[in-house]
């Protein structure tokens, strides 16, 4: 089966670990120096705000199989890395500054 990108964007991708549509594809990554597929990038969520739509990156070895209406990936979204920022990290210590030099005796002015 060929299939150019134009006709998987307008399919719907489907999880066979619970059955849930996970969206449609939006992207394709590419490895250039190796001209191959990594993954297909999904997005879903809400379809009236963009701004809400998450997007998940499936790797090529998730998907089972791609149909005439969906592509069908063996995924949960449990597997996905989260895609919030890291907590932040404490401040390193600041080390103490060097003890300052002794004062100068008044005996040496004379």
């Amino acid at each position: 089966m060929e299939i150019n990108f134009s006709q998987l964007k307008q399919k719907d991708v489907v999880s066979l670990a619970d059955g849930k549509n996970l969206g449609k594809v939006s992207d394709i990554g590419l490895c250039f120096p190796e001209n191959r597929v990594t993954g297909l990038f999904v997005s879903g969520g809400s379809r009236i705000f963009r701004f809400l739509r998450q997007e998940i990156f499936l790797p090529v070895n998730c998907i089972v199989r791609i149909g005439e209406d969906a592509v069908l990936v063996n995924f949960s979204p449990k597997d996905a890395p989260p895609k919030a920022c890291p907590p932040p990290q404490p401040p390193s210590p600041v080390p103490p500054p060097p003890p300052p030099k002794p004062r100068r005796n008044f005996d040496e002015y004379e």
